[in-house]
């Protein structure tokens, strides 16, 4: 009979290559660990403050570096050791968390402090993408490319049905034995820390085969040369348009998720990880069902039915007053929001011209496509399971640049 390893590696086979393996592994554990924090930030800025405005301005604090460290981030990948490049990411970011779980252990945390935090972290992470979605293409053969992009598009939403939840007992479990919103904040940064040593630790061990980098002029006038295709270009301003109106005005309500589970839902630190968990179970549905049924031909339906179901689900928890119906609009959001989003992303990968591949352009459109998604893929979706689209992506990287 088979074993569990062998029924996987049938199934998925990029599990084949232990290096993927073991960078796959680490990697879950580090967004598990990041999902845990994106919803520790707002809930903590709602504890101490009060204040819904601080909630928005958090929202724009960590726009602001995802979208503008994300124009380059790219450029940069394509240029260094990305396995060097996450070590020294994952340390900077533990950095950040020991200082203000510091600040949280002992009394002396402010609002600020969270949002500081949230702000570099921010930054940190756009430069982390690039550099995770340029390596891992060199960790298995060709043959199992589509494979891994699978896998690691499943990450993200796949985490955030689980990760949340815990984070969300975790926030409970400390709040009720210490009554300290702060203690309880601090025990989660702990977690996440640990999520980043894990995944540095995989990152150590791993021994990359030998890479050859094309050096094709210059990473920031590539990046440039993205932008200015995109303003010349109706097909590619008006896709990247329609993300920008579905964000701003229907996923970026998750920055007021604090506010609807205490003040609205009457609900602890517990329900709003459940909150995000119905979110995320949507997002991988959508996204799934997106990836499985599309084709060339059948982006322009999707992309008009990922709005619709998104809208719905986002005006109906706008309204709603009741857990029972709060719920499943959240997950009706989720499947909406996904599906747009695998759509738009699987349109411009199929009509981006070749010159284009590579890092450096998949910074400029994964920068124009988040700015306001925060580039942490915070909705629940990681935009990697696009027919076509998400292997085009990485079989750009793996031949035309830096793989």
């Amino acid at each position: 009979m088979a074993g569990p390893l062998t029924l996987l590696t049938r199934r998925f086979p990029a599990l084949e290559s232990a290096l993927f393996r073991r960078w796959w592994g680490g990697y879950l554990v580090s967004i598990s660990g990041q999902q845990m924090l994106w919803m520790t930030e707002g809930w903590l800025i709602y504890e101490l403050s009060g204040s819904k405005v601080l909630l928005g301005v958090n929202g724009l604090l960590q726009a602001v570096p995802a979208t503008a460290a994300s124009l380059v981030g790219g450029a940069i990948a394509d240029r260094f050791d990305q396995r060097r490049l996450l070590l020294g990411i994952q340390a900077a970011a533990m950095s950040v968390l020991a200082a203000i779980a510091f600040l949280c252990f002992s009394g002396l945390v402010e609002v600020w402090h969270v949002m500081a935090a949230s702000f570099l972290l921010s930054a940190i992470n756009a430069f982390e993408q690039p550099a995770r979605q340029s390596m891992f293409p060199a960790l298995v053969d060709r043959s199992r490319l589509p494979s891994a992009v699978g896998l690691n598009g499943t990450v993200h939403p796949g985490t955030r049905m689980v990760a949340p939840v815990i984070g969300g007992f975790v926030l409970d479990a400390v709040l009720g034995g210490t009554g300290s919103a702060a203690y309880a904040g601090g025990a989660v940064f702990c977690l996440t820390a640990s999520g980043m040593a894990a995944y540095a630790v995989t990152l150590w061990g791993l021994r990359m085969p030998k890479v050859e980098r094309a050096r094709r002029g210059g990473g920031i006038g590539s990046v440039f040369s993205g932008v200015g295709f995109v303003a010349r270009n109706r097909i590619f301003a008006a896709l990247i348009g329609a993300m920008y109106f579905n964000t701003f005005f229907g996923l970026s309500m998750n920055v007021l998720y604090p506010v609807m589970a205490k003040d609205v839902l009457g609900m602890g630190p517990s329900g709003l990880g459940v909150m995000y968990m119905a979110q995320g179970i949507g997002s991988l549905m959508g996204a799934l069902g997106a990836a499985g049924w599309a084709t060339e031909r059948g982006q322009g339906r999707l992309l008009v039915a990922g709005a619709v179901g998104l809208g719905l689900g986002v005006s109906v928890f706008a309204l709603s007053r009741w857990v029972a119906l709060s719920l499943p609009a959240l997950w009706l959001a989720g499947v909406g929001g996904s599906t747009f989003s695998v759509s738009v992303q699987s349109s411009i990968q199929l009509l981006v011209p070749d010159e284009f591949g590579g890092a450096s352009w998949l910074s400029v459109r994964d920068a124009l496509l988040r700015a306001l998604w925060g580039a942490r893929a915070r909705h629940g979706c990681r935009p990697a399971l696009g027919p076509g689209g998400s292997l085009s992506s990485a079989e750009r990287r793996c031949w035309a640049s830096p793989c």
